[in-house]
């Protein structure tokens, strides 16, 4: 259910009425935080999705802003598995195994692509809005390491003020109906802050340079099928949803009785709205779950296919166990 339905509900247990403009802001406030509370807590049901992507090998890609947290990839030609790693593993010893079948997450940034034309930022947008939004840009110059600028778009092509050598964050200051795009001076498209978000945010990957190398030669290679979690989209409009279209609004007032009552300095009570929910997530992921058939592969130790030399004589460890040399 939507948006509407939650503030609702929220609003007669706390006292607050979603349609004067201050309880709104209120409500939204604790649902926005509830929303990302409940969206870290679990995977629920419906929140995953799964697309494949053609990428190419030993490049660094940005992933599409609705991506979320990556939870498998695998090839779309092979079916074969990809790793997933954090940056810290390639600091190990052997490093090399960065270079398989493997995504890297580095980090999330306020770019999709990276500057190579150091100067003005143009900010785009569609049709100007009743009243303009305001887009704030944070990032560095030559003559400072951090500047921050806001831009009234009071038309559709706006240029910052100073010349950016990167940007930290892209941001704007209210859910609006259009998309907002940050260009350079050359007219490359640097990143785009949806209209359903706040700022910019892209998950930055590395892709191992094999199998796929860093051309596309054949059209059946270079493709990987990805499952992540969606992204969390700003909740604003009455019209607005959580990602997961299973029914998780009731958890959501919860969630947000729960902070409304830490403000209110009652523990005890915020304590037991935060059990209720998190006992009313655990019970509907089960429910969900009750008729699905999850597997488990089982796969054979890497270390039962070692073979080891004794005595200029070469054995399987297998054969060994039963006394046969080679």
């Amino acid at each position: 259910m939507p948006v509407s339905y939650i503030l609702s509900q929220a609003g007669k247990k706390i006292g607050k009425n979603p349609s004067l403009a201050s309880d709104r802001a209120t409500l939204l406030r604790f649902l926005n935080e509830a929303a990302r509370e409940l969206y870290d807590q679990a995977d629920m049901v419906g929140i995953l999705m799964e697309q494949v992507f053609k990428v190419n090998g030993d490049q660094t890609i940005s992933c599409p802003w609705y991506v979320g947290p990556i939870r498998a990839a695998r090839e779309v030609a092979t079916q074969r598995e990809w790793h997933i790693n954090q940056m810290r593993p390639r600091y190990n010893q052997y490093s090399w195994k960065d270079m398989f079948k493997n995504l890297r997450i580095r980090n999330t940034q306020a770019l999709m692509a990276t500057v190579t034309n150091q100067s003005v930022g143009v900010i785009t947008v569609p049709f100007v809005e009743s009243p303009p939004i305001q887009v704030t840009v944070v990032g560095s110059t030559d003559l400072a390491a951090n500047v921050s600028e806001t831009i009234t778009m009071s038309q559709t092509r706006m240029q910052t003020q100073n010349a950016y050598n990167d940007y930290v964050t892209v941001s704007k200051n209210v859910v609006n109906a259009y998309d907002v795009t940050l260009s350079d001076i050359d007219g490359a498209v640097l990143t785009v802050i949806p209209n359903c978000l706040l700022e910019a945010s892209y998950q930055i990957i590395d892709v191992s340079a094999f199998p796929f190398l860093n051309n596309n030669g054949s059209p059946c290679n270079n493709y990987l099928e990805i499952l992540y979690k969606k992204a969390l989209p700003y909740l604003s409009n009455d019209s607005d949803t959580f990602p997961s279209k299973t029914n998780y609004d009731d958890i959501l007032v919860n969630k947000m009785l729960q902070l409304y009552h830490e403000e209110q300095n009652k523990p005890e009570v915020a304590l037991a709205y935060d059990s209720k929910a998190t006992r009313s997530l655990a019970r509907k992921n089960e429910d969900q779950n009750r008729a699905t058939e999850d597997e488990i592969a089982l796969v054979r130790n890497p270390h039962d296919q070692l073979h080891a030399r004794i005595s200029g004589g070469r054995f399987s460890r297998d054969a060994y166990r039963r006394g046969w040399y080679q």
